[in-house]
């Protein structure tokens, strides 16, 4: 399966940091903080928590840094050093946990997954923070006054008109999974929704699809309208039309939509379904009326949850790596703890086709 390159990002990071006047003229190359890790064989974090004092070293850890730094002439920035003193080596994980995530998200933890595994090797550790929408603002405050951690990663379904607000007045380390639906000059990092959706439509037309409907759940579902728009975008180019069925539910949908959709004379070739959930509605649907996938109906759906694989037939799918997804957030929030003027609004990782049998 080919994957198609994911959009530039929106907005790429930008270093504003001053040059350096005559009282702080760069060091070699030799004598830098990189240099020092490389040749003691240890992290960059490790280097700065020995030569800050950290309790968390050993003393003939400390010991070894310092000889190194010595013999490379490495004099840490006074400033630096400074915010050094109050680092934690610690980066916060934000989201609402509740309780179906696991069913209803498993995405959730991929990204987890590959952002804790990123910061280990860096030195740093992750810590998870279940909040609500309503929590979030004071508890995110009172982080960012007490110092509590060295950056946040923040879930966009947590993030409010007044969060954001916070966010940007601050200076401190943060970044948002998931494009925020409000307009706003937060830091972001997301999948191309829109981009998949194009995918998704490109592929069951080169198969041949005309006829398309797609199951998208409820109606202001954000991830699910940017999905459709990616679809129409294709559809259009062919002059073709795709019909859309709602629901009350992002995870279930009622069976008299489908019903309806399918009882139809000249019914729906494909239906594209806005996640696993209701993919796997939709094959339980289609297999009670007795139809058979994909000769009757064809089944396509985006994501690629663990229980998709153990479907039957199988379903073919449109996938993100969100394990990637993580490990670009985690990179991303450590870039940011170094130099606090980078920004970014970007889409990262890129969609790829998983064709099975139901296609």
């Amino acid at each position: 399966m080919d994957a198609i390159p994911a959009s530039k990002p929106d907005a790429t990071p930008v270093n504003d940091d001053p040059a350096p006047g005559p009282e702080q003229r760069p060091q070699p190359a030799t004598s830098s903080i990189t240099n020092v890790a490389a040749m003691a064989h240890v992290s960059i974090a490790t280097v700065s928590k020995a030569l800050n004092d950290s309790s968390t070293i050993s003393e003939h850890t400390k010991e070894r840094i310092r000889e190194t730094a010595e013999r490379l002439g490495y004099r840490p920035n006074a400033r630096a050093q400074s915010f050094a003193r109050q680092a934690s080596g610690t980066v916060f994980f934000l989201a609402d946990f509740y309780r179906n995530i696991a069913f209803e998200n498993p995405h959730m933890f991929e990204i987890i997954s590959g952002t804790a595994a990123y910061l280990e090797k860096k030195g740093y550790s992750l810590l998870f923070k279940p909040l609500s929408r309503q929590e979030a603002p004071k508890v995110i405050r009172d982080i960012i006054q007490e110092r509590q951690a060295d950056a946040l990663i923040l879930h966009a379904h947590i993030l409010t008109a007044e969060l954001a607000a916070i966010l940007t007045r601050v200076d401190f380390p943060y970044l948002v999974i998931g494009k925020p639906n409000q307009r706003s000059s937060v830091c972001w990092m997301d999948v191309n929704h829109e981009q998949a959706g194009q995918i998704a439509a490109n592929y069951l037309l080169d198969k041949g699809y005309r006829h398309m409907a797609f199951i998208m759940g409820r109606e202001d579902d954000a991830i699910a309208r940017s999905r459709l728009t990616g679809i129409r975008q294709a559809m259009d180019e062919e002059e073709l039309a795709v019909e859309v069925v709602c629901s009350s539910s992002p995870c279930d949908l009622d069976d008299a939509a489908l019903d309806e959709l399918l009882s139809r004379r000249v019914r729906p070739e494909v239906l594209l379904c806005a996640n696993n959930h209701l993919a796997l509605h939709c094959l339980q649907y289609i297999r009670r009326r007795g139809l058979k996938i994909p000769q009757d109906v064809a089944l396509l759906t985006f994501d690629n949850y663990p229980f998709s694989m153990l479907m039957d037939p199988t379903v073919t799918a449109v996938e993100v790596d969100m394990y990637d997804m993580g490990v670009n957030a985690a990179r991303f929030v450590l870039q940011r703890i170094r130099k606090p003027n980078l920004r970014t609004q970007s889409y990262v990782t890129s969609p790829c086709i998983l064709e099975r049998e139901s296609t």
